[in-house]
């Protein structure tokens, strides 16, 4: 299919958290990975960043704050 992003499997546990439900902030995105994962909160962010460059992420700015949301179905 052409046009989908390469997605890791770090990046896809993101993805699996904003399909469930969105738009998130990072903190929210964060929150919602402590149960499964220590990740730091840099290295969801950092995700967060890779997957808005791929196109798989949109965001919206509220603010201060930035309200992510997937680009791509699941």
């Amino acid at each position: 299919m052409a046009g989908v992003p390469r997605i890791s499997d770090a990046e896809w546990q993101v993805m699996k958290v904003l399909w469930a439900r969105s738009p998130l902030t990072a903190n929210e995105v964060v929150e919602a990975l402590e149960p499964s994962t220590t990740w730091n909160p840099r290295t969801v962010k950092t995700l967060l960043n890779r997957l808005v460059k791929k196109g798989a992420l949109g965001y919206r700015e509220e603010g201060r704050r930035y309200l992510y949301m997937p680009l791509v179905c699941e």
